[in-house]
């Protein structure tokens, strides 16, 4: 097995930009709950917040979607499946709270 180098492509390209959307959207949904007056669940989201307002909140975010599509990329070197896998549940755990949110929002 040789080493992975910057210039080979990702395993998932199919995955990769439903979660950076998905991601992007979470922030966005955040950010306009917050706007009216709700709070972030998350307590650690929370402290970024407080400390780094909306950019803090992004680069949080942008973080740790790199960890994720890292570790999704170390995953699927060794067994593909679960490489996919975990991707796909990671485009689901950042669609949730987009949904949730959404619901809450229009509830209200």
């Amino acid at each position: 097995m040789r080493a992975a180098t910057l210039s080979q492509p990702v395993r998932y390209p199919e995955l990769y930009p439903w979660l950076l959307l998905a991601a992007s959207l979470d922030i966005m949904m955040t950010w306009f709950i917050l706007a009216l007056g709700g709070w972030e669940a998350n307590p650690i989201a929370q402290v970024v917040i407080e400390r780094g307002g909306l950019m803090g909140m992004t680069l949080y975010k942008l973080l740790l979607m790199t960890l994720v599509i890292v570790v999704c990329e170390f995953v699927g070197s060794r067994r593909e499946h679960a490489g996919r896998a975990l991707a796909g549940f990671a485009v689901i755990a950042n669609v949730f709270p987009v949904v949730y949110g959404a619901s809450l929002v229009a509830a209200w």
